[in-house]
């Protein structure tokens, strides 16, 4: 008989001991769904929100209406045919420039010979 009753007891005291663990699990899973839920909502509310801006990208990107702005702001006009020159009218009005290799013996440079006259004249300071 004695058995039986602390038998009774450790059953007892197992099943309040599962059925706290149960309540506790049921809690974490609320909590988890709500969270879920939330989420979700979250997802949904960007989702929708990467679609307004790809509708206001589209909108803003628009050639015509890029257009109406450079016409608006930009006070700009076709390139006449008065302004279109050919290249030895170009090259007939640049000064001209002879070139003149360095002085310094064995230099074919004349890129290395101008760092090389910095890096020396910054050696000087």
């Amino acid at each position: 008989m004695r058995f039986l009753n602390v038998l009774n007891g450790v059953l007892l005291i197992g099943l309040i001991v599962f059925a706290v663990v149960l309540y506790a699990r049921e809690q974490q899973t609320r909590l988890a769904e709500r969270e879920i839920r939330r989420l979700e909502a979250d997802i949904a509310r960007e989702e929708e929100n990467i679609r307004i801006l790809q509708v206001e990208r589209a909108m803003l990107m628009n050639p015509e209406r890029i257009e109406r702005l450079v016409r608006r702001h930009l006070v700009m006009a076709p390139v006449g045919p008065e302004r279109i020159r050919g290249l030895n009218a170009i090259l007939a009005d640049l000064p001209a420039r002879a070139y003149k290799p360095d002085a310094q013996e064995g230099v074919s440079d004349p890129l290395a010979a101008l760092i090389a006259r910095v890096q020396a004249g910054e050696a000087k300071r």
